[in-house]
């Protein structure tokens, strides 16, 4: 999977915080096992109902892809702020 790829099916559409989502400048797209799958700038977010999806630039290339994640997330919930 390409880091468009994973950014596409990570940033959305979910349940979370939309204003505390904006206040985040990048968000990390992490596989089950705590791999950085993909980094993008937070641009904005769009609605679909009562839940949102993230709009980004991916930062192709960011060194943070595949490596672990600095801040494990073990939560069902797809979205964690840190």
């Amino acid at each position: 999977m390409t880091e468009s790829q994973a950014w596409e099916v990570g940033r959305g559409v979910w349940k979370f915080n939309a204003d505390r989502a904006l206040a985040q400048e990048e968000a990390q797209i992490v596989n089950t096992d705590g791999i950085v799958l993909a980094v993008a700038r937070i641009t904005g977010i769009s609605k679909h109902g009562d839940r949102f999806a993230l709009e980004g630039e991916v930062l192709r290339g960011d060194a943070r892809v595949g490596r672990p994640t600095p801040w494990p997330h073990r939560s069902r919930n797809p979205v964690t702020y840190v």
